[in-house]
Parts: C-alpha cells; structure tokens; sequence
C-alpha cells in the first residue's frame, strides 16, 4: 500500500517545484525518499477522527476543519460545525446550511441567497440548493468544462456529435451510468469503432490504439452548467459577490483562530471538536449582542445652592489670590 502510494506521488506531484535532486541512498542502496504523511499511510490510533490536513504552505499533521456560516449584515455566525480534516468542503454543505436554516426560522428569518467558495462546489450541494429554493453563487470546481472541444451535446437526442474538420462526425451514443473508483456517478457515451476506426483524426483524439472515442459527464452537469452561466452572465456582479464573502467569512475565521482559541484543540473525538466550534462561536456571537445592546446612561441631578451676587465670583477668586501672595 506504501508503495502505491509513493508510485502514485511521483505520477502527480512530476513537474512540481521542491527538493526532488536528492539522490541519497541507504546502505542497500535503496532511494531514500523524504518522510510523506498521508492519511492513505498514517492515522492516530489515540484519536482515529482527527485527519491529516494537505495545504500548500502549511504543515501536515493531525487537525480538525471548522465549518462557519456568518450573516451578511452583521457578521454573525448563523451555523457552526466541525468536520474531518481529510474530507471535503462540500460533503459537510448540507449539514452546516440546515443548521443556519433551523436557527434563522427560529427568529423568524428567512434565506434568500447563499455565497460560498468552490470548495463547497458539488453536485450534491447544488442539488440541495435548488431543492431548499436558494439562489446560490457557488464557482464550480477546477475540472469542470463548459463544453468539450469539437463535439456538440444534442440534448433532445441525449448525444454528443464530432464536429472536428477533417474528421468523420461520429456520433457518441449514451452508454449508461457508471461509478468511477472516487465514488463519482457519471454519464458514458461512446462512439463506434466503425465511424472512428478508420478517422485520419484518430490518432490525436482517440489514440494509437483505441478505435473509439468515449466521453463522461457527472450526472450533476446540468446543473454544472446552469451555475456557469449564472456565473457569467454578469462577472462584474459575480466579481462583487466573490468579495463581498471574502469580507464577511474571512475576518470571522480569523477572530476565531487568533483570539477565541480555534488554533488547537486539546480533547479528541468529533463530538469534543464540535463542542469546541460551537463554543468559540458562541462567545463571538455574545460579544456582538454586547455591541446591539442600546447602553443607558443614568443621570443625578442635583440643586445646589449658590450664593447671592453678581460679582461674588470675582471677588471670591482675587481675595483668595491677595491672602496667598501675603
């Protein structure tokens, strides 16, 4: 399984800037490879629920994800949970928006839009969105295409069609839907090897060997697509959005991490780290209900009787300063 693992580093992380020149070798003149910590080859037996963290810059170890959702207006946390650090964004969405649901139909208050990163980018999410008739501005994740080059989706057929110039305009029928080893559902459609065998294009689309050219979609590409074009039906509009949630989440996190003890946790389990999420962003919300809070300022009046006279004042102040020169 190490192994594996390690064939499977140097195939993604080729090409990557890093300390890869070293050539050091052990006494049986094995490659000494640097240490690599990876939940796939390391795990806490004390606290099985904590996961390896992989962030560019930042270290691996064993952490826990807080998940936050803050209102627009004021900057109050409306939904706060903790997840696994080895599991994505997107997994914990439904989750951490019920929460935020529930608590704002208890003030009655209602959710019109909702703005999150592309980490929360999911079939699965955006499904729940439109289901709960939320508007939301999610950016779909880094793999998605748009459209494939040089085929066009006929979708009243359910079918791509090759469009390439110079090509034999092979027609990519739906095959059925199939689970990839991620435990993705995707739509398969394949064309015959009759129209692309003998293609002098083939070669460059299909490959040397293979005579057919077959294309996959998740089965959440409509929706894919219809964010898209939300996306970039006005980019100055979603451009406003993007840093509208930056302001909002970003300086929440960041008080939590520096000032309300979210840097560590010193207990273990899930239901420990939750309680540690919850609690840190119950004492931010209290200090915000300080600052909602109208202060009243009492005030005594007093009478105080003063002596008759109009220049009693005067009079009083240069005796006092003829006594003290003497």
């Amino acid at each position: 399984m190490v192994e594996q693992h390690h064939q499977w580093k140097e195939k993604e992380y080729k090409g990557m800037p890093g300390n890869n020149k070293s050539e050091r070798k052990d006494e049986d003149g094995n490659k000494i490879r640097p240490k690599f910590l990876s939940n796939h080859t390391h795990y806490s037996p004390t606290d099985p629920d904590a996961k390896i963290s992989v962030k560019p810059g930042k270290a691996r170890q064993l952490n826990y994800s807080g998940q936050l959702a803050v209102d627009d207006a004021h900057h109050v946390i409306t939904g706060a949970c903790a997840s696994t650090s080895g599991s994505k964004d997107s997994v914990i969405f439904p989750e951490i928006m019920n929460q935020t649901l529930e608590n704002l139909s208890l003030n009655q208050m209602q959710t019109e839009e909702v703005l999150a990163d592309a980490g929360y980018s999911s079939g699965e999410s955006l499904k729940y969105c439109k289901e709960k008739g939320l508007n939301a501005y999610i950016p779909n994740f880094g793999q998605y295409k748009p459209e494939r080059e040089g085929f066009y989706y006929n979708k009243s057929e359910n079918r791509y069609e090759c469009q390439k110039p110079g090509g034999n305009h092979a027609v990519l029928l739906f095959k059925g839907t199939k689970t990839d080893s991620k435990g993705y559902s995707k739509n398969i459609y394949r064309s015959s090897e009759k129209d692309c065998g003998k293609c002098p294009l083939r070669a460059e689309c299909c490959g040397k060997v293979t005579k057919f050219k077959k294309l996959d979609d998740s089965i959440y590409k409509p929706l894919y697509d219809e964010m898209h074009e939300k996306l970039s039906r006005d980019p100055n509009y979603t451009r406003f959005f993007t840093k509208r949630r930056s302001s909002r989440v970003e300086p929440v996190l960041g008080t939590l991490i520096n000032h309300h003890n979210m840097k560590r946790i010193n207990s273990r389990g899930m239901a420990q780290a939750n309680k540690h999420v919850l609690m840190a962003a119950l004492t931010y919300n209290l200090k915000k209900y300080l600052k909602f809070i109208t202060r009243k300022v009492h005030r005594n009046a007093q009478i105080m009787n003063l002596p008759k006279g109009k220049f009693w004042f005067w009079q009083n102040l240069f005796s006092t300063i003829s006594i003290a020169s003497i």
